[in-house]
């Protein structure tokens, strides 16, 4: 009896020792997992960086420059202003209505404008205008005047800068902005390479654009009244056209393919334009050659345009209707009859610059009509046919005068050879006269007699323009070479005409 009762209390307790024995084991693991899972949250990584290593990456971050962006805030300083009223400009505008609103969702352009920090690199003939191209162009083709012809376009584009209105538009003296001389103005700061994101002219630029854009009817005319809105529509879509290529901005696809539509649209069957864009026998050749070059700019900006190098085609035979050729070659006139026989009024200086530089823009260099119209242009190249600031080559008649005149042909010029003998002999000429004849704020005012008519605003772009021809359009053949230092073979000219050297 008792070796019974032993043996059921020998099992009791051993069932008893072994559940406590499991029991502090269950314990002792629950207590294990809880402290792994502590210790791996409270766990923290670190990095240990060699001291040769910091100090290496200090180097590189006092090397990176901060990006620049335009504030935001400047771009919005035109909220007050109602653009629906009627503008007031040298344009000769009448207080038509507009017709509707622009499209374009202005607020999106510029917050997407003041996002861009960096420039756009620039390919084909638009490759001479960043800070490197400009160098490159300036020493092969400049002729060693670049130290006197670039602050002379730097002080241009900041009196431009301070005469911009607070809507972003440009003007003539006393009047209210419009997109000609808005145009023009951005045009000078393209040329330059100055964009939304330059540090200077960021906002300038972005300003201007925004009003070309704003004051678009939904024709697609970015000036859309007063009377010869021709001029003014084609000078914005010029810059446009730029502006779209430069900045590489989607929301300005859609306004500059508008502007475009109504150049093709109200284009004559054999080329040519008339003001008001009305459908006539007649057109103006001046209004031709404006468009010949927006329409250029536009197929740099819209490659994949289906009929845009036909009409720009056309809009530079149109133009060559009004040419007339005799014994001194071929110029062009101002207005045009194309019935039967076309038939072009007496010739213009002016014009027949702009005809030789259309000829060049629009691949027609190698026609027998270009070096007809070049054999006439190169008595400009004589030495008593060249610039000289207060002497008129052109006669008195033509509007625009020397200035524009000099626009044109300077071009042209460059456009012909930027090595040959009528460049090497126009350009330095031309920069003397300009930079001996600034204004000490940076403007210039024409000596021609159309200058208080057409504006300081004009003039100062024209001028600044015709200084950043050796790199505002390459010639399309020569884009390539514009990384090479030296200039390229056939650019030896007598020293006659190397000697380019003049006091300032």
């Amino acid at each position: 009896m008792n070796v019974q009762r032993y043996l059921r209390m020998a099992h009791t307790s051993s069932v008893l020792v072994s559940l406590i024995i499991n029991g502090l084991l269950i314990l002792l693991l629950v207590t294990f997992i809880t402290f792994q899972d502590q210790q791996e949250r409270e766990t923290s990584t670190v990095m240990v960086i060699d001291p040769m290593d910091k100090e290496l990456i200090d180097e590189i971050e006092e090397e990176i420059e901060p990006e620049v962006v335009v504030d935001p805030e400047t771009l919005d300083d035109f909220s007050d202003f109602n653009f629906d009223t009627p503008i007031d400009t040298a344009m000769e505008q009448s207080p038509e209505p507009i017709e509707e609103a622009v499209q374009t969702d202005v607020s999106s352009l510029s917050e997407l404008m003041s996002d861009i920090s960096s420039p756009v690199k620039m390919t084909s003939l638009l490759s001479g205008r960043t800070s490197v191209g400009r160098a490159n162009a300036l020493k092969q083709y400049g002729q060693g005047l670049g130290g006197v012809s670039e602050p002379a376009v730097l002080n241009a584009l900041r009196w431009l800068k301070e005469q911009q209105h607070k809507d972003g538009s440009w003007g003539a003296e006393g009047k209210k902005g419009d997109s000609g001389h808005t145009g023009l103005a951005l045009l000078a700061f393209l040329a330059h390479g100055e964009t939304p994101a330059s540090r200077e002219f960021g906002a300038t630029v972005a300003n201007g654009i925004r009003f070309l854009v704003e004051n678009q009817d939904s024709r697609g005319l970015l000036q859309p009244v007063g009377r010869h809105v021709v001029y003014a529509h084609a000078m914005a879509t010029y810059a446009l056209a730029e502006s779209t290529t430069m900045t590489q901005n989607p929301l300005l696809t859609a306004p500059l393919e508008r502007a475009v539509a109504l150049m093709i649209e109200s284009q004559h069957p054999r080329g040519g334009y008339e003001y008001e864009y009305e459908k006539s026998d007649t057109h103006d050749v001046s209004v031709d050659a404006w468009h010949v070059q927006a329409l250029k700019a536009a197929s740099i900006a819209l490659p994949d345009h289906p009929k845009l190098n036909e009409y720009k085609l056309r809009a530079m035979e149109g133009m060559l209707l009004g040419s007339m050729k005799d014994d001194l070659g071929r110029g062009f006139g101002y207005r045009l009859s194309i019935q039967a026989t076309p038939k072009a009024s007496s010739r213009r200086e002016i014009l027949t610059a702009a005809g030789l530089l259309g000829m060049y823009l629009t691949g027609n260099g190698d026609r027998k009509e270009t070096r007809e119209i070049l054999k006439y242009m190169e008595r400009h190249t004589n030495r008593e046919w060249l610039p000289e600031w207060g002497v008129s080559r052109i006669g008195s008649d033509e509007y625009g005068g020397e200035l524009m005149f000099w626009y044109y042909a300077v071009q042209a010029f460059f456009q012909e050879n930027r090595n040959g003998s009528n460049f090497r002999k126009f350009y330095p000429k031309m920069v003397e006269a300009l930079v001996k004849n600034q204004a000490d704020d940076g403007h210039w005012n024409n000596f021609s007699r159309e200058s208080p008519e057409q504006g300081l605003v004009l003039d100062t772009s024209l001028s600044a323009l015709a200084l950043m021809v050796t790199y505002r359009y390459l010639p399309t053949t020569q884009a390539e070479n514009i990384s090479q230092p030296n200039p390229q073979p056939g650019g030896a000219t007598s020293s006659a005409e190397e000697d380019v050297e003049f006091d300032i």
